[in-house]
């Protein structure tokens, strides 16, 4: 009972501390705005809108920069937020930054968390709640593109099932006596009815059905060696992407490329962030293009140390 309280009392003290901050972060977002042009602010903000961090991209000992650059600029193009990078081994130094042109300037606008060893990156994401999914290519690894994810929205690729999935619904029956149901409930209704019984089959212990709550960082290993031993007996699945030519595998960037593609074909990545979240993130991006950005903070009245405190915690 005494625990309970103090569970209950923790998060009425986290609520609070969270709308303290997002009643600061707005006011500090509204008087930093006219910094920046209405043409770049709409761009963050259609950007943050859209971001997602139900998946993360983890990268384990790598070798060349470049490839982690290209993986940032997929990342940021998908709409992924949050990245991994492991260097406990390889040749990969933390500096990717110097491969700009590459990344195409993205590892501005995505958060890259960087980790001296492997184990401490993936406790902290088991923390979090994260399942740990590898890319390896052993013979008990699965292939990803015959996973079926529980989508978040409707998208194109469901429209083929569209028209069988809704004659189940039973009050979508033709009445001319009843209103016309809005399309986009008719499409969440398809949605649930197609992969509740047209796919699934109510078989919900099937290892290929992926409910829309599981929360995922996706693990890449070394150009050369793949993922570590260690990497591997803490990984909670590992998977493969099927090929057919000669090639044993992909390089890392076209392989985080392939996955995402797949996953955003599915309709799982898709906008997440809660809006504290959001306001964070926003205030970070519009900061990052203001020169002296703490000054400008300072004689606005605000604290700057706070404020890069709050939007980078």
């Amino acid at each position: 009972m005494i625990i309970n309280q103090q569970i209950k009392l923790l998060n009425i003290l986290k609520f609070y501390s969270q709308k303290k901050s997002l009643d600061i972060l707005n006011n500090v977002s509204n008087k930093i705005k006219p910094f920046i042009g209405d043409k770049r602010l709409k761009r963050f903000e259609d950007t943050v809108n859209n971001r997602n961090k139900r998946f993360i991209i983890v990268c384990e000992n790598l070798d060349n920069p470049g490839n982690f650059a290209a993986v940032i600029r997929s990342a940021d193009a998908m709409g992924i937020q949050n990245l991994c990078l492991i260097t406990e081994s390889g040749n990969l130094d933390s500096n990717f930054e110097k491969h700009d042109m590459i990344s195409m300037g993205s590892g501005k606008w995505v958060t890259v968390n960087k980790y001296k060893s492997t184990t401490e990156c993936i406790e902290e994401l088991k923390e979090q709640g994260y399942s740990i999914w590898s890319s390896d290519l052993s013979a008990t690894a699965f292939q990803f593109d015959q996973l079926i994810f529980q989508p978040n929205k409707f998208t194109p690729q469901l429209s083929y099932f569209l028209s069988e999935s809704i004659k189940n619904v039973n009050y979508l029956n033709n009445n001319n006596n009843k209103e016309v149901v809005e399309e986009e409930i008719i499409k969440n209704l398809a949605i649930n009815e197609l992969y509740n019984n047209k796919i699934v089959n109510n078989n919900n212990n099937n290892k290929n059905f992926i409910k829309n709550d599981e929360k995922i960082a996706l693990v890449f290993g070394n150009e050369t060696n793949g993922i570590s031993e260690l990497m591997r007996s803490l990984s909670d699945r590992r998977f493969y992407l099927p090929m057919v030519g000669l090639v044993q595998s992909f390089n890392i960037s076209v392989s985080v490329a392939m996955t995402l593609a797949f996953l955003k074909m599915q309709g799982v990545i898709t906008p997440d962030l809660s809006p504290l979240d959001r306001i964070k993130l926003l205030n970070k991006f519009i900061l990052s293009s203001i020169p002296n950005n703490k000054l400008v903070l300072e004689k606005l009245g605000f604290d700057s140390d706070l404020i890069f405190k709050l939007i980078t915690k």
